[in-house]
């Protein structure tokens, strides 16, 4: 068990500060977590980025990282993240959500930016139903009727009245996170996440399995 435990931690570390591009995903859940304060919230929409927010974001205090299990509903981070603020004004509000999640309830937007409510919506831009392609490809080593295309995220959130920002290289996160905090504004980061990774995590978690 002890050489599992250490297995796991080293897994969490591994890509903290991995500069490949697109973003890894591990590296985005590091830079969120850098980020946030131990009371901080983070609500994770439905899609690729929850598995791993669920596997990699080490919460620190009880019911600062919430997740839609369950039904597993799309589109419910940003509405969520609206609520927690109206909630929790004096915390950092982050939503955590796919492009095919966000598309699915940002109008809610509009309710953010009238509100005038500063929660941050990162985006883990793949232009995909990531979780749905990652199970045809375990199954079928291919995808099929997960691909779409997107509409340009920083425009979008600028016609709403919120602030657009876009990654265009890995060190660039951390410092768009820190200064979207002091926003008074909704922000809305389109961050490209490479989404290879989510095959190397089955097969490293086969790896790591017990023998029965």
């Amino acid at each position: 068990i002890a050489t599992l435990h250490g297995k796991v931690m080293d897994a969490f570390a591994e890509y903290d500060n991995d500069n490949g591009w697109p973003i890894k995903p591990q590296r985005v859940v590091a830079d969120i977590r850098r980020v946030l304060r131990d009371d901080d919230l983070l609500l994770s929409d439905v899609g690729a980025h929850k598995m791993w927010i669920a596997r990699q974001y080490h919460a620190r205090s009880p019911n600062s990282c919430i997740i839609s299990n369950g039904f597993a509903s799309m589109g419910i981070a940003l509405p969520g993240a609206i609520a927690a603020k109206l909630l929790f004004p004096k915390k950092t509000v982050l939503a955590a959500v796919g492009d095919g999640g966000f598309m699915m309830s940002v109008h809610e937007l509009e309710t953010a930016v009238r509100l005038k409510l500063p929660i941050i919506v990162l985006i883990w831009h793949d232009d995909s139903y990531g979780v749905i392609g990652w199970h045809q490809r375990k199954k079928f080593s291919n995808t099929f009727g997960v691909d779409f295309g997107n509409p340009d995220f920083m425009k979008l959130a600028e016609s709403f009245g919120a602030i657009g920002m876009r990654v265009t290289k890995t060190d660039e996160l951390l410092p768009m996170l820190r200064k979207a905090t002091k926003a008074k504004r909704p922000v809305i980061i389109d961050c490209p996440v490479d989404y290879r990774e989510n095959m190397k995590l089955t097969e490293h978690l086969k790896e790591m399995a017990c023998p029965v």
